[in-house]
């Protein structure tokens, strides 16, 4: 609307404070926890993307990027080529496919895990995730999808985050298809977790 091209702060002032007051707007509207609005004076916020694939690609990139900092850290013997090679994420089956796309334009190994009934569950994704640990994986990322585009499966958020919590592994809620719903309370039962 303003015609301005918001790259950086430095770029465009108005532009980016705008962006940060509209994520809020959404986080509110959504009834989100405190914690996940910038306005909260913690590390909430966020950013608008083009699409829902970008936005899917730019959080396995900072998972990524976030997963091999911590590696490094741990292991300074180990190069970037070594750690990228052990990361894997997870997703559903019945993920939508800019996850698998993402996968490959990140440069890094994605699981399919099987659903029950459509739906990813906690106890899978754990099942997954112990595995590639036995195997001397690096678990980093999971995507948990609330209402897929091909079929409007609800994965179960509240078993698949406390999952990504206990193994330290991002989760990323992909809800493009089906999330804006969630403004109407009636439906907020459905991104419990």
């Amino acid at each position: 609307a303003i015609a301005c091209i918001g790259f950086t702060w430095i770029a465009s002032p108005a532009c980016t404070e705008l962006e940060v007051v509209m994520m809020d707007w959404l986080g509110k509207m959504l009834d989100l926890p405190a914690e996940f609005l910038a306005c909260s004076g913690g590390k909430g916020g966020g950013v608008i993307q083009g699409t829902a694939s970008e936005s899917t690609l730019v959080a396995l990139l900072g998972a990524k990027a976030k997963k091999v900092q911590e590696v490094k850290a741990q292991h300074p013997e180990w190069d970037e080529h070594t750690i990228v090679g052990k990361l894997v994420g997870y997703c559903s089956d019945q993920a939508h496919s800019s996850v698998e796309r993402a996968g490959l334009l990140g440069g890094v190994r994605l699981r399919s895990v099987p659903s029950d009934n459509h739906r990813m569950r906690g106890d899978a994704l754990e099942k997954a995730i112990k595995q590639d640990l036995a195997d001397g994986l690096i678990p980093f990322y999971a995507v948990v999808t609330l209402g897929t585009t091909n079929s409007c499966a609800f994965d179960y958020l509240d078993e698949c985050g406390p999952v990504g919590n206990k193994h330290n592994v991002w989760i990323h809620v992909d809800a493009a298809y089906a999330g804006s719903a969630f403004i109407c309370p009636e439906y907020r039962h459905l991104m419990k977790g």
